[in-house]
Protein backbone atom coordinates (compact mmCIF):
# COMPACT_ATOMS: atom_id res chain seq x y z
CA UNK A 1 0.00 0.00 0.00
CA UNK A 2 1.61 2.99 -0.87
CA UNK A 3 0.61 6.56 0.94
CA UNK A 4 1.00 9.58 -0.35
CA UNK A 5 1.16 12.45 2.16
CA UNK A 6 1.24 15.78 0.75
CA UNK A 7 2.25 18.76 2.98
CA UNK A 8 1.93 21.79 1.99
CA UNK A 9 2.91 25.44 3.52
CA UNK A 10 3.02 28.92 1.71
CA UNK A 11 5.81 31.36 2.35
CA UNK A 12 5.27 34.63 1.67
CA UNK A 13 8.16 37.52 0.72
CA UNK A 14 8.80 40.30 3.04
CA UNK A 15 7.96 43.55 0.98
CA UNK A 16 9.75 46.45 2.00
CA UNK A 17 6.89 49.16 2.15
CA UNK A 18 8.34 52.69 0.74
CA UNK A 19 8.03 54.99 3.10
CA UNK A 20 7.98 57.99 0.67
CA UNK A 21 7.69 61.64 1.91
CA UNK A 22 4.53 63.62 1.14
CA UNK A 23 5.22 65.76 -1.81
CA UNK A 24 5.16 68.99 -1.35
CA UNK A 25 3.01 71.29 -3.77
CA UNK A 26 5.40 73.88 -5.51
CA UNK A 27 4.96 77.35 -6.38
CA UNK A 28 6.86 78.03 -9.54
CA UNK A 29 7.83 82.16 -11.16
CA UNK A 30 9.78 83.57 -13.93
CA UNK A 31 12.58 84.81 -12.52
CA UNK A 32 12.57 88.59 -14.08
CA UNK A 33 16.44 89.60 -13.70
CA UNK A 34 19.31 88.39 -13.41
CA UNK A 35 19.49 87.75 -9.91
CA UNK A 36 21.79 89.65 -7.69
CA UNK A 37 24.71 88.04 -5.14
CA UNK A 38 24.04 88.94 -2.13
CA UNK A 39 26.96 86.99 -0.02
CA UNK A 40 29.01 83.43 -0.67
CA UNK A 41 30.94 82.03 1.98
CA UNK A 42 31.58 78.69 1.25
CA UNK A 43 29.89 76.71 0.54
CA UNK A 44 26.28 78.71 1.32
CA UNK A 45 25.24 81.44 -1.19
CA UNK A 46 22.64 84.10 -0.41
CA UNK A 47 20.70 85.76 -3.24
CA UNK A 48 18.08 88.06 -4.10
CA UNK A 49 15.87 87.75 -7.21
CA UNK A 50 12.55 89.63 -8.48
CA UNK A 51 10.14 86.58 -9.88
CA UNK A 52 6.90 87.06 -11.12
CA UNK A 53 4.17 84.27 -10.08
CA UNK A 54 0.79 83.75 -11.14
CA UNK A 55 -0.15 86.01 -8.39
CA UNK A 56 2.13 88.79 -8.70
CA UNK A 57 5.87 89.34 -8.48
CA UNK A 58 7.73 89.25 -4.99
CA UNK A 59 11.67 89.53 -4.39
CA UNK A 60 13.04 86.48 -3.08
CA UNK A 61 16.16 86.06 -0.83
CA UNK A 62 17.43 82.44 -1.30
CA UNK A 63 20.30 80.80 0.01
CA UNK A 64 21.62 77.21 -1.05
CA UNK A 65 24.72 75.34 -0.41
CA UNK A 66 26.87 75.22 -3.72
CA UNK A 67 27.47 71.83 -5.61
CA UNK A 68 29.73 71.23 -8.49
CA UNK A 69 32.30 73.06 -10.42
CA UNK A 70 33.24 76.05 -8.09
CA UNK A 71 33.59 78.70 -10.82
CA UNK A 72 30.37 80.77 -10.89
CA UNK A 73 28.86 78.48 -13.16
CA UNK A 74 26.28 76.74 -11.02
CA UNK A 75 24.78 80.36 -10.50
CA UNK A 76 24.12 81.45 -13.94
CA UNK A 77 22.65 78.10 -15.14
CA UNK A 78 20.39 77.83 -12.24
CA UNK A 79 19.32 81.70 -11.99
CA UNK A 80 19.16 82.82 -15.29
CA UNK A 81 17.22 85.77 -16.47
CA UNK A 82 13.84 84.01 -17.98
CA UNK A 83 14.47 80.66 -15.94
CA UNK A 84 11.55 79.12 -14.05
CA UNK A 85 11.83 79.37 -10.04
CA UNK A 86 10.22 76.59 -7.67
CA UNK A 87 9.61 77.05 -4.18
CA UNK A 88 7.38 75.01 -2.03
CA UNK A 89 4.41 76.67 -0.96
CA UNK A 90 3.78 77.91 2.53
CA UNK A 91 1.83 76.23 4.78
CA UNK A 92 -0.58 77.50 7.29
Amino acid sequence: MLILIVAGWSCTKDHEIEKKEPEVPKRCGRILMTPSLDSFIYPTYYISATVEFSDGKEVLQVHDNVTGDHDGSWFTSKYDKDSIFCMPTKTP
